[in-house]
């Protein structure tokens, strides 16, 4: 067999619209974990946190915020556009409800969809967007932290370690 190496592959636009679907399914795998759990827990552990140790409801505030940003700004670089503003929420235990959770939980699938429908065949991977942990990263650098993101904070939750990333 001979491997035969090639600057733009002719198959490029349906590799990337693939990696693009196993990315959303894969976040959707780890919103759908955060979702069984607020769904499993009490309203008390749901508002349950505090600034430097985050609560269930936190977590699923802050993971749920970040996922619908994180896509947009996904989209924004990769069709060129400017970025907007970055930045990290940090939800209050107090403003943590189910009903709030809820709403969140369908804002992010909407744009996780929308990513799907939207994400340009031939995106741009120029252009940057400062992330306040990684640095500047590309629409790809954005888009495949999103699981790993969910990943982290769940397993923090877990083994009973603070989670305000």
């Amino acid at each position: 067999m001979t491997l035969r190496v090639v600057d733009n592959p002719p198959d490029r636009p349906e590799w990337l619209r693939e990696t693009i679907r196993l990315l959303v399914d894969a976040t959707t795998v780890e919103r759908d974990r955060l979702l069984g759990r607020v769904a499993t827990a009490s309203d008390g552990d749901l508002a349950r946190g505090s600034d430097d140790d985050w609560g269930l409801g936190q977590v699923a505030t802050h993971l749920l915020i970040v996922e619908r940003g994180v896509a947009l700004i996904g989209l924004r670089l990769a069709g060129g556009a400017p970025h907007g503003p970055t930045g990290q929420p940090r939800p209050a235990a107090s403003a943590v409800s189910r009903a709030g959770i809820a709403t969140l939980a369908d804002k992010a699938a909407a744009t996780a969809a929308r990513l799907l429908a939207e994400f340009p065949p031939e995106p741009d991977a120029k252009g940057t967007a400062r992330h306040p942990y990684y640095g500047d990263l590309n629409c790809f650098g954005w888009l495949l932290m999103l699981p790993n993101h969910y990943q982290a904070h769940l397993a923090a939750l877990d083994r009973g370690r603070p989670s305000a990333l």
